[in-house]
């Protein structure tokens, strides 16, 4: 009943320039959590609910695109990000093994790259709308510039090396003090600084 009143709302704070003198904490948006998320595979989804029905029910969900989700007016997207600095960790997730009959994974072959990776639960909930950090950046960047009055877009991070304590997963890469400084770099490098709001 309340959905038109909000996208109403949202269509109309996506219109509206905000005076320069707004706090930024003066701000409240509506986002979504593990924005690039896709769905997990039926076939695969069947074989996981039967080992955890309670736990795969709570990742049971999928998002739009980066794209569509901020020109529906959401400001606060989740990102979350692997280290993969030689490229190919993430490339064959077992998931694929555990159910055959599965559509392709990264028919591009970007996992193969070297660089930060977007996904949710590695060899499990794999699938997303943006594989690989920078391409998350480079449609956030795209929008931007095509929306060059919007407000403020949050953009929440997840930097994850959790392990899953059981044989044959795919161990991530650690963050240390490097890597994060790395991910700093990527986040210049791609949107460029005009694009970042910083501390004064």
């Amino acid at each position: 009943m309340l959905l038109l009143p909000l996208l109403s709302s949202l269509f109309s704070l996506l219109a509206t320039k905000l005076p320069d003198a707004l706090p930024i904490n003066h701000l409240q948006v509506i986002g979504s959590h593990n924005s690039y998320k896709q769905a997990i595979d039926p076939k695969l989804f069947a074989v996981l609910q039967k080992a955890d029905s309670a736990s795969m029910s709570r990742i049971d969900y999928e998002h739009q695109s980066l794209t569509e989700q901020l020109t529906l007016g959401l400001a606060s997207l989740e990102i979350d990000v692997y280290a993969d600095a030689k490229g190919g960790k993430y490339a064959h997730p077992r998931g694929l093994d555990m159910a055959p009959g599965q559509p392709p994974f990264d028919a591009a072959g970007a996992m193969q790259d070297p660089g930060f990776k977007v996904f949710h639960i590695q060899d499990i909930d794999f699938r997303s709308n943006c594989p690989t950090f920078r391409q998350c950046l480079q449609e956030l960047k795209r929008w931007s510039v095509a929306h060059p009055d919007h407000p403020p877009v949050f953009i929440t991070m997840n930097a994850k090396d959790d392990a899953i304590s059981r044989p044959g997963f795919t161990a991530p890469e650690p963050f240390t003090a490097a890597v994060f400084d790395q991910l700093d770099q990527e986040i210049m490098s791609t949107l460029g600084k005009e694009y970042i709001i910083t501390p004064d």
